[in-house]
């Protein structure tokens, strides 16, 4: 059974005890209070008769004693068309009888100066009988009086039925209305289990329509809540995707870099197995293996620092930038000259940071090797250090041949070379960046660079505040 049906039958169940629980409650109070008020009537009656009775019995009594019985039976024959029922005795002697003879015995009549009722059926009608025992003189004389009350109880039989069968067309009248309110509701609830199982089947573009038409209450707020976490599983998946991409080029592009040295390696070493060589030749067979084996060796190291820094926090000691940019600069100098390209200190501020001072050098002396690379004979770097608003900024300059939008959208990439002939005549093998961003990342830094072909680049290494010593 579904939810709303639950909801439904629940609801309704209680709905309907409510109601008719209700009716019989008003009912029940009802006819009590009517009744009362019907015998309260029927009392005042009974008492003029009664007071009526004791003055005039008391007058015979006093001229005629004799004539007290057909006073009784005179009281009885005029009472009872007007629907007044009378019983009159003296003790055992009655004076007369006119009551319906009720199925039940009637209780012996009360003390004098009191009364007692009590209803009665006789045959198929229902009276109220009131007893009461006369003020002396005469002694012992007791009346009883009988009410036709049959048609109170019919009248309110008639009501009871009106006010159940008026309570039956609402129940039904509201059963309809229930399911009717119910069912609409449930139905952007089924919607949204529709597009909740899409999702759960793989198809993660899959959106909710209800999210428009219930703006404001707990559907919208759901099929909003549904329609975001199929965005975010969408883009997480997305992300997936595109880093098990990134990985699979990672380890195609390693397995491209691996067989370039490998190959010339297994090339020279079978040139010198096989070939008569001189003593001069054997050296340049020699010296290409080292070199490539080499480069091997860098790239290995290379990629065992990334793997090392990959989700690790580094070292936080304080680190002048002064003396690090230095020793960085006294570091890349004897590189860039080889190029003829400068390198020069310009702005460097009084500053501390925290971190891992070999990584810090590492990753300056790595982005100073870069631009180097990327300069002509004549070309100059410079190296500079500011407080700036929120942290601080160290910068490396250069005037070469810059790169494009595309080339920068790609800095970072393992094995990616913006120019892979000068790079792979360099020895580098696209694996500088990528080190250099994640040391950057391990120090909570922001590794930037903003570059105009033909003009230079600038790469901008930004520390908060909270990784300085300001």
């Amino acid at each position: 059974m579904k939810f709303w049906q639950k909801a439904y039958l629940i609801t309704l169940a209680l709905f309907l005890l409510a109601l008719n629980g209700g009716i019989a409650a008003v009912l029940s109070i009802g006819r009590q209070q009517a009744f009362e008020a019907e015998c309260a009537s029927l009392l005042a009656q009974q008492h003029i008769v009664a007071q009526s009775l004791a003055e005039d019995a008391a007058a015979v009594q006093a001229r005629r004693p004799q004539a007290l019985p057909r006073l009784g039976e005179s009281y009885a024959g005029q009472y009872r068309p007007k629907g007044i029922f009378l019983r009159v005795a003296q003790g055992a002697e009655v004076w007369a009888d006119t009551l319906p003879q009720p199925d039940e015995p009637l209780p012996e009549p009360p003390p004098a100066g009191q009364r007692l009722h009590t209803v009665r059926t006789a045959g198929q009608q229902r009276y109220l009988y009131v007893s009461a025992m006369l003020p002396a003189p005469p002694e012992e004389v007791s009346v009883v009086c009988a009410f036709a009350i049959e048609d109170f109880f019919v009248d309110w039989a008639r009501t009871y039925q009106v006010c159940f069968a008026a309570g039956a067309v609402v129940s039904v009248l509201m059963a309809g209305a229930l399911y009717a309110v119910l069912r609409g509701l449930s139905r952007p609830m089924e919607r949204l289990a529709v597009v909740a199982r899409r999702i759960a089947e793989g198809d993660y573009a899959a959106r909710s329509s209800q999210r428009g038409r219930y703006k404001k209450d707990e559907v919208g707020q759901l099929a909003a809540a549904l329609d975001g976490m199929a965005a975010r599983v969408q883009e997480n998946i997305a992300q997936l995707s595109e880093a098990a991409e990134r990985k699979q080029q990672l380890v195609d592009n390693v397995a491209h870099e691996l067989r370039t040295p490998l190959t010339a390696v297994r090339g020279y070493a079978e040139y010198i197995q096989r070939a008569e060589l001189s003593g001069e030749e054997r050296f340049e067979a020699v010296q290409y293996i080292m070199d490539e084996a080499g480069r091997l060796a860098a790239m290995s190291e290379r990629l065992l620092q990334m793997a090392a820094l990959r989700g690790e926090q580094a070292e936080r000691k304080p680190v002048s930038l002064p003396l690090l940019l230095g020793r960085a600069a006294r570091t890349a100098v004897p590189r860039a000259a080889a190029h003829g390209v400068t390198v020069a200190l310009t702005r460097v501020e009084d500053c501390t940071i925290y971190g891992e001072e070999a990584l810090l050098e590492s990753l300056i002396v790595n982005l100073t090797d870069n631009a180097a690379k990327a300069c002509e004979a004549g070309g100059r770097v410079e190296l500079a250090a500011q407080r700036v608003e929120g942290g601080v900024v160290v910068t490396v300059q250069d005037n070469g041949r810059g790169m494009d939008a595309e080339t920068l959208a790609h800095l970072g990439e393992p094995f990616y070379r913006p120019d892979k002939a000068r790079s792979r005549a360099q020895g580098g093998a696209g694996l500088g960046l990528s080190l250099c961003f994640q040391i950057a990342q391990s120090h909570g830094a922001l590794l930037k660079f903003a570059s105009t072909p033909g003009v230079g680049t600038t790469a901008a290494v930004a520390f908060r505040t909270g990784q300085t010593g300001e």
